[in-house]
């Protein structure tokens, strides 16, 4: 049997905004309610709220709290009317502690409970719609939706606490974010769904399981964005859309594994990546992925934020990393970019963990905050394709030290103010360009802000060399130099070489080892392991009848020039100087520039 009650208090509506109901009425629960006339002639009324001014709901009001009793119909005068709608805002940030709701009710619109404390709420079998944010921040823990509803607004759940859900066995259009932000465990999407909308479930950290169902067509961006303890994905073959510009998956830091249930046209998962057939693009990883031979493209968020502690290889068919593709990888180590990618979209590798990056001669321009945030990086290398810095490229490297740039002519730097290429890059960096273009860089707009601007030797980082050498027994070895990477010892900017003797080739190694070396004023100086300490190797700026004293061990060799010349080598003269020394250990030719004939 329905509930009356009568009214206390009729309210017209009043000249003017000051008033937003026609009645007020006490609920069986004793708190005052506010109607709004919905349709006279079926005598249909809604709880609203009762007063709005200066942007505050309940101005000069006492707001509901407690157990809330809704009743189904008022009896005002001698007409009864039915609660059908609980309106917008009408018991927004009430402190509620539980609502019931009664079945005459079918809508729920936006915000009517918004920011209300309460644990528990019964939904009528009746209700069909449910608008934006109508239980947004409460605090409810179980939720069973009947087959009758047909519309669900955006975040209608969202931020509450809800442990257990129970959707219809039917298909109904979700809202954006509806159960974003909840505490939810375990979700069994039923049959009958055909789309998972966007951000549904995105921010649920609690989630484990997601049961897909065989109906489902649909994954709308960043669905499950940030559930960091979902560990495996299971795809229905029914899946023929991923729409939108973000993986649905991104930020899961704990998913281990993405797997479809059979194959259809347009997908397929392999080595833990869910791809498109059609372009062979990446649309989403996780931390176990492996980039199969074949791939072309790195899809935009493809690898965002999933938990990678370290870069997976990029195979050569790949020509092309989306927006994102790497953001926030954790890997810590050295990252070489192959040469077969051609286009890198903006903030690829935002807030990477990398040490040290370096970038390809395939690439002509650093795009849009490509590196920004990577505030663990140290070094970078720019290849001499380079010759546009984007903007914001390297925003926020807090721990940039040394920057390695090829293009004899400097690459544009964007110097906005807000859009700076290297924005909070510390500006005590050390800046290394080519011989013969300092100035140039000392000059440029961006790289004049640097302090430390210094001229690389004649060779770029990866010239190898390769020698003969003659043995006091006659027999012939094969010596191999790679000139491998920089550092700095003592504040000095080291070179780092490799040195692998061999019978045949640098395939056959018998001995590897490495030797740091540096220039200063046309002397070089190599690290004498035997010593511990950096002792002059050459005097490139030594004349016919100067001796030089150098350390070999602990030994002391002091080496004459006997006479100078030149030599031409890739189409460049470099100066000669013969040296000898009393034992002939050291004797021979040394290029100027280079180092010692034979070694």
């Amino acid at each position: 049997m329905k509930k009356h009650f009568l009214i206390l208090v009729m309210m017209v509506l009043a000249i003017g905004n000051a008033q937003a109901y026609n009645y007020m009425v006490m609920s069986p629960s004793h708190h005052v309610l506010y109607l709004n006339v919905l349709d006279a002639e079926s005598h249909t009324v809604g709880v609203t709220y009762p007063y709005y001014a200066s942007g505050s709901y309940y101005y000069n009001q006492i707001k509901p709290e407690g157990d809330l009793v809704i009743p189904e119909t008022v009896t005002i005068g001698s007409n009864t009317w039915t609660i059908t709608e609980i309106l917008s805002h009408a018991f927004y940030d009430c402190q509620l502690t539980s609502v019931v709701i009664p079945n005459t009710v079918t809508a729920i619109r936006d915000n009517a409970f918004y920011g209300c404390p309460m644990t528990s709420m019964v939904l009528p079998n009746g209700v069909t719609t449910i608008e934006a944010q109508a239980f947004s921040y409460t605090r409810l823990q179980q939720l069973t939706l009947s087959e009758s509803i047909n519309t669900m607004g955006d975040r209608a759940f969202s931020c509450t606490k809800l442990t257990d859900l129970t959707l219809p066995e039917k298909d109904i259009p979700y809202g954006i974010g509806c159960f974003s932000n909840t505490d939810l465990v375990t979700v069994v999407l039923p049959e009958g769904l055909t789309v998972v909308s966007k951000e549904m479930f995105a921010n649920c950290p609690s989630l484990e399981q997601v049961v897909f169902p065989s109906t489902l067509t649909t994954i709308k961006d960043e669905a499950f964005r940030y559930c960091g303890s979902l560990q495996e994905i299971n795809l229905p073959s029914s899946v023929t859309s991923i729409q939108g510009n973000w993986n649905p998956f991104r930020g899961d830091a704990g998913l281990e594994s993405i797997q479809m249930e059979g194959s259809n046209e347009v997908y397929y998962c392999e080595n833990n990546c869910l791809i498109e057939r059609a372009t062979n693009t990446i649309i989403a990883g996780c931390k176990n992925s492996v980039i199969p031979d074949g791939v072309v493209a790195i899809g935009a968020h493809a690898f965002a934020q999933c938990g990678l502690t370290h870069m997976p290889e990029i195979p050569a068919s790949v020509t092309t990393l989306g927006e994102s593709a790497f953001y926030g990888c954790l890997d810590s180590g050295s990252f070489t970019l192959p040469e077969t990618v051609t286009n890198i979209a903006g903030s690829a590798f935002s807030y990477g963990h990398f040490s040290t990056v370096t970038i390809p001669e395939t690439i002509h321009t650093i795009p849009y905050r490509m590196f920004a945030f990577c505030q663990w990086m140290g070094e970078v290398t720019i290849p001499a394709s380079v010759t546009d810095m984007g903007e914001s490229s390297f925003l926020w490297c807090t721990k940039l030290k040394k920057i390695y740039v090829y293009n004899p002519v400097p690459p544009t730097v964007n110097t906005s103010m807000i859009y700076h290429s290297f924005d909070r890059v510390p500006r005590s960096a050390t800046i290394y360009v080519p011989q013969g273009s300092l100035a140039a860089y000392q000059e440029a707009p961006g790289w004049n802000e640097f302090a430390n601007i210094v001229e690389m030797g004649l060779f770029p980082i990866g010239t190898e060399w390769y020698y003969e050498i003659e043995n006091a027994d006659g027999s012939i070895t094969y010596q191999h130099l790679e000139y491998a990477a920089d550092t700095t010892i003592n504040d000095d900017p080291v070179h780092i070489l490799v040195r692998i003797n061999t019978l045949y080739d640098k395939e056959f190694s018998t001995e590897k080892s490495y030797e740091y070396i540096f220039e200063s004023d046309n002397k070089v100086y190599w690290w004498n392991k035997d010593l511990e300490e950096f002792t002059m190797l050459y005097d490139f700026a030594a004349e016919v009848g100067d001796e030089c004293e150098i350390k070999v061990g602990t030994a002391s060799l002091l080496m004459h020039v006997d006479a100078e010349g030149t030599v031409d080598y890739n189409g460049q003269t470099y100066r000669t100087l013969t040296v000898s020394d009393p034992d002939n250990l050291f004797s021979g030719i040394i290029i100027c520039g280079i180092g010692h004939e034979t070694s």
